[in-house]
């Protein structure tokens, strides 16, 4: 069989969506069957930022559109959600090809768009969701991330299939297999992306309580993202001595760096609530760290992470109670603990439910 990947970005580009396509096309490579990328050729981390967006976005679908025409034929043309309305390119490229659709959404648009108040919720909004509902529909197979999103899309009479992201096998390679000892003093760590749909004015809060208590312990910012000029300010407003802001770290480094903390934190704001999934999840899960969420207390991250006795879970504006719960891991650090599951085994399980799904033996 031939298929056919759209998305915004593929490796060598760092973008998360990309690199688990690609790895579920070199598994199906290494079944015996033809793979073929279309992507904008634009940068990941270049393109963060908000300005310019909708026409960097419209330039993209349209070359994607022109590249996936223009590919070979194809029997299954599997896109993802970046850029926005890409599944509606998809849709029009498995027309080209006489192909089946398959779908997997990363970030549930224009729900997620509206959210976080990128575009007015009124006609042309309505529009959107009405055409990407009727293109689920026609799709073989449409794919979430855990069970609130596939609520989400149940509403518009699909049955998902759940498959959460993984750890990428380059990343799994360079997961330690002796124990490190954490940096003094110590830290709690935000790594990689700190978007618009993250949650960040908590850490600070329960960081500010932490400091006029005296304690010794130190939150440290590790990547990039646009919202982290506004965090930086506020920090530097809540007159913070013990906050560190560093960049991205290379991927070959990033186990090693996640290790060097005591805690490692997700965050997510309530609004995006089985909108999207915090993609860093999937490797401090596989880690023997405790974890903090600052996120939706009732929904799917939620129940995954109330198994796991090293997690602690705060709603948004929780700040006293994670500084409370911080101290006392602080003082109880020597504690061990153990990583909350093997990502390895996730992504074998992961990536053979897709062969199952697309009907190709694995």
């Amino acid at each position: 069989m031939r298929f056919l990947f759209l998305n915004q970005y593929f490796p060598p580009d760092p973008a998360p969506t990309g690199v688990l396509l690609r790895e579920l096309g070199d598994e199906l490579q290494r079944l015996g069957h033809q793979v073929e990328y279309v992507a904008a050729r634009q940068s990941y981390r270049a393109g963060q930022g908000k300005r310019g967006r909708a026409r960097r976005e419209l330039a993209a679908l349209g070359r994607m559109l022109i590249a996936g025409l223009r590919a070979r034929r194809a029997d299954v043309v599997i896109s993802a959600s970046s850029p926005p309305c890409l599944l509606v390119v998809a849709m029009l490229v498995a027309l080209r090809h006489r192909a089946l659709p398959v779908h997997w959404i990363m970030d549930l648009y224009p729900e997620i768009a509206v959210a976080l108040g990128e575009l007015r919720p009124g006609t042309l909004a309505a529009a959107i969701r009405r055409l990407m509902a009727w293109c689920y529909r026609k799709c073989e197979h449409v794919l979430v991330l855990d069970e609130d999103m596939a609520d989400r899309v149940r509403v518009h009479g699909v049955a998902p299939t759940v498959i959460r992201p993984w750890v990428f096998a380059s990343v799994l390679s360079q997961i330690p297999t002796t124990p490190m000892v954490p940096a003094v003093p110590w830290t709690w760590l935000y790594s990689g992306n700190l978007g618009r749909a993250h949650e960040w004015e908590t850490l600070l809060e329960a960081q500010a309580l932490l400091e006029q208590r005296g304690t010794q312990i130190r939150l440290l910012f590790q990547g990039g993202g646009p919202s982290r000029p506004q965090a930086e300010a506020r920090a530097r407003e809540l007159g913070l001595r013990n906050v560190e802001w560093t960049g991205y770290v290379d991927e070959a480094e990033l186990p090693t760096s996640l290790l060097r903390a005591e805690a490692l934190v997700v965050s997510e704001l309530r609004i995006v609530q089985g909108l999207l999934w915090p993609s860093k999840l999937g490797l401090i899960l596989g880690l023997p760290r405790r974890i903090v969420w600052v996120g939706p207390t009732n929904g799917a991250v939620a129940r995954l992470l109330r198994e796991i006795p090293h997690a602690g879970l705060f709603e948004p504006g929780a700040a006293l109670a994670l500084a409370d719960w911080l101290e006392t891991r602080w003082q109880d650090s020597d504690r061990p603990i153990r990583a909350a599951l093997d990502p390895a085994t996730h992504r074998s399980e992961s990536l053979a439910k897709w062969c199952e799904l697309l009907a190709v033996r694995s």
